[in-house]
């Protein structure tokens, strides 16, 4: 099902205005689990919640108000590593735009995120009966287009990035350690804290690096039944 603009961009403004609540203190650096391809919906009392309330099925296409999984507590490491998965092309973030405030509405100034199209993933958000009336979705799904921009960086030079608050694209680019690649597969699955007895994130990438190496990224955080953890496999 379809929805015009001014539904996504309500869809993806309430939703994710939830995730910075939702992801909360998730940045990090316990150890490794499982790394298998596929995200499998934990049985938590969200995933009951969701079934008992028939909820709506809204396709959002990936229409976000944000460009990188990275900000204030949007970073995910395992130590030694930050991984940053774009949602949308690095190559048109506005140079002078602060990562760290992870959204990028629209304003009078233009339509913020939403400029930088397409986005790379695509989404399916899950609703008890929808953006009009919901502070957020019950669940929000994300799958990647094919060719999800993924950064490494070390720890220790982002914590040194975000120290002054202020973090823009090109800085990130600058750093030493930089490795860029690219997932072929990206899946997403959140359960927001505004709509869900508990919250959870988890992500999963696996693709080819521009070195050639391989790598392989498996995050979860939020449920207490899920093994918190952020796991970075480079090869």
């Amino acid at each position: 099902m379809k929805v015009n603009l001014s539904i996504k961009v309500i869809a993806g403004l309430v939703l994710l205005t939830a995730v910075i609540s939702s992801c909360a203190g998730l940045n990090t650096q316990e150890g490794p689990p499982d790394t298998s391809n596929n995200i499998e919906t934990q049985p938590t009392e969200a995933s009951a919640t969701a079934e008992a309330q028939d909820p709506v099925r809204i396709e959002a296409n990936g229409e976000v108000p944000f460009y990188a999984r990275f900000g204030e507590n949007e970073t995910f490491s395992n130590g030694e590593w930050t991984v940053i998965v774009f949602y949308r092309s690095p190559d048109c973030i506005p140079a002078d735009f602060n990562l760290n405030q992870f959204f990028h509405f629209p304003g009078n100034d233009g339509p913020g995120a939403f400029a930088c199209a397409p986005p790379t993933t695509t989404s399916v958000e899950y609703w008890a009966n929808g953006p009009e009336t919901d502070p957020a979705p019950l669940i929000a799904e994300m799958t990647g287009r094919g060719a999800v921009p993924v950064w490494f960086i070390a720890q220790a030079e982002v914590e040194a990035a975000l120290a002054d608050g202020v973090v823009t694209i090109g800085e990130l680019a600058e750093s030493p350690s930089l490795l860029k690649g690219e997932a072929a597969t990206y899946t997403e699955l959140l359960y927001p804290s505004q709509s869900n007895p508990q919250s959870l994130i988890q992500f999963k990438a696996e693709g080819a690096l521009e070195d050639g190496r391989s790598f392989k990224v498996d995050v979860s955080y939020g449920a207490p039944d899920v093994e918190n953890h952020t796991t970075i496999e480079i090869q």
